[in-house]
């Protein structure tokens, strides 16, 4: 189940619920690739194919703390102007 999502120019945050019986490489892997297939298949904007990078991070949190994620994803333009970011989260370089 996704519970938030907000689209940086260059990152993605997600806040999803895995059923036990998915592994988070499983569910990445799944998300990443139709995601790609939807983007490459709509008009294009570019002469460029969409592709995510490799890599990915993932973060676990409990149900207690679920609010807090989903607004600080849900704020996610507001935080990076203010560079309220959370480490934990976010890969922060030099240039902040």
């Amino acid at each position: 189940m996704v519970h938030a999502v907000y689209l940086m120019p260059d990152h993605v945050h997600l806040a999803v619920s895995i059923p036990p019986s998915l592994s988070v490489a499983d569910v990445v892997s799944r998300l990443k690739g139709s995601s790609s297939h939807l983007v490459n298949h709509a008009e294009p904007v570019s002469n460029q194919a969409f592709a995510w990078q490799p890599e990915y991070g993932a973060v676990s949190f409990g149900e207690k703390q679920l609010p807090d994620v989903v607004a600080y994803i849900e704020n996610q333009l507001e935080r990076h102007a203010a560079r309220q970011l959370w480490a934990r989260v976010e890969r922060i370089s030099d240039e902040l």
